[in-house]
């Protein structure tokens, strides 16, 4: 089977599109990588808790990086069936060629900025600390790193159905079927 990577910059769509993906194709292993298979870290690779209002001070001396063991415990299991990572972390780039296919969901720094301001939205990322104004340079080098690589590229700002049913085409025509997952 394979494995596909869903990414993009804070509020591009990452955390919704797992979930359509699943509702979409409820034998998709479709997994949100913001649980369980990332976390904060110092520069020298300690684990550490992000503070309640992180400055922008922290948030240079400190990486939201994918833990190693969890990914590669992640993607033993796309043996069995196609996999679908939605997420982003720092250390994104060292993982790349383990994916099958990748793919960028774009949004302009617009709607970046209206999606993390969101009431409803269901994690403080954007509205504390210097969260935001990270955010802006954090989804231009996400996005340039993901386009370098190769990438597809999705509209993000389109209903979160479209974007499913895009990443459902895209991966059929790299031969990966989601819903025979």
């Amino acid at each position: 089977m394979a494995s596909v990577l869903v990414s993009g910059g804070p509020g591009s769509g990452k955390s919704s599109v797992a979930e359509g993906l699943r509702l979409r194709h409820p034998g998709l292993q479709s997994i949100d990588s913001d649980y369980g298979l990332a976390r904060w870290e110092d520069l020298e690779g300690t684990p550490v808790a992000m503070p309640a209002c992180p400055s922008m001070e922290w948030l240079r001396c400190h990486r939201w990086q994918w833990i190693d063991e969890q990914l590669d415990q992640a993607l033993k299991e796309c043996d069995e069936r196609s996999l679908v990572i939605c997420g982003a972390a720092y250390n994104m780039a060292d993982h790349l060629p383990r994916f099958d296919l990748l793919i960028l969901l774009q949004i302009d720094a617009t709607t970046m900025a209206r999606r993390l301001a969101a009431p409803g939205r269901n994690n403080d990322w954007g509205k504390v600390g210097a969260t935001l104004e990270w955010s802006f340079d954090l989804r231009r080098r996400q996005e340039a790193e993901l386009v370098e690589a190769g990438a597809w590229r999705v509209d993000g700002r389109q209903p979160v159905e479209h974007v499913v049913a895009e990443i459902t085409r895209i991966s059929r025509s790299h031969g990966i079927d989601l819903a025979d997952s």
